[in-house]
């Protein structure tokens, strides 16, 4: 990561953002060498214990992304989802969450401009009207209503747009809250619903 960063800052143009495929992996990898460095076992115990080591392996990935950022390049994460089961008042409900503990996963809210999750769902569409001969008339009848399963993109804002430090970003790009995405071409798709966030930025409208 160090030699792309000082490529960038020597003038390259041929990089403009970098993508980590997972976070979830790449914080077992730091915690990896974490221990190894310092001889340890357990990153736990890294620094006189109590967890410390957890917040040595976080503020050196998200060092890391502040590098990459102020290099003049953008970074995504992506990241593993898992069913947690959370308990709201007497009932418990199950939601999708990151497979990272909870110290990772506020970390990585207060980095991001935008969180993007992928959901299975249902969609209803109605099928093309039917046209039926009867009598020597044409009679016009409505498509039928069917059910899909489909994936959907759905956006939040990230921490920067919910009271975190903005003083970097100055404008959000305003995404819709939900995209039903295709079967196929989802970059496509995501570059263009990208393109025309950006163009009501731009027009305000």
């Amino acid at each position: 990561m160090d030699k792309i960063i000082a490529r960038k800052l020597r003038g390259a143009t041929d990089i403009q953002m970098i993508a980590i495929d997972t976070i979830d992996e790449l914080i077992s990898l730091f915690q990896h060498a974490l221990c190894l460095r310092e001889n340890a076992v357990d990153v736990g115990d890294i620094a006189g214990g109590h967890g410390k080591g957890y917040f040595i392996v976080r503020d050196s990935i998200f060092g890391m992304l502040d590098k990459i950022y102020r290099a003049g390049m953008g970074w995504a994460l992506i990241a593993h989802t898992c069913i947690k089961t959370v308990k709201v008042g007497n009932d418990e409900k199950q939601v999708s969450g990151l497979a990272i503990s909870s110290s990772y996963m506020r970390a990585v809210f207060q980095k991001c401009e935008h969180m993007l999750f992928v959901e299975h769902g249902i969609q209803t569409v109605k099928g093309p009207e039917e046209t039926k001969i009867v009598g020597g008339k044409a009679i016009r009848k409505p498509g039928k209503m069917r059910t899909l399963r489909v994936r959907k993109l759905k956006t939040r804002p990230g921490g920067l747009w919910q009271g975190g430090d903005t003083n970097d970003v100055k404008v959000r790009v305003p995404f819709e809250e939900e995209y039903v995405l295709p079967k196929m071409g989802g970059w496509d798709f995501l570059n263009e619903a990208y393109q025309e966030a950006v163009a009501r930025l731009t027009t305000g409208e």
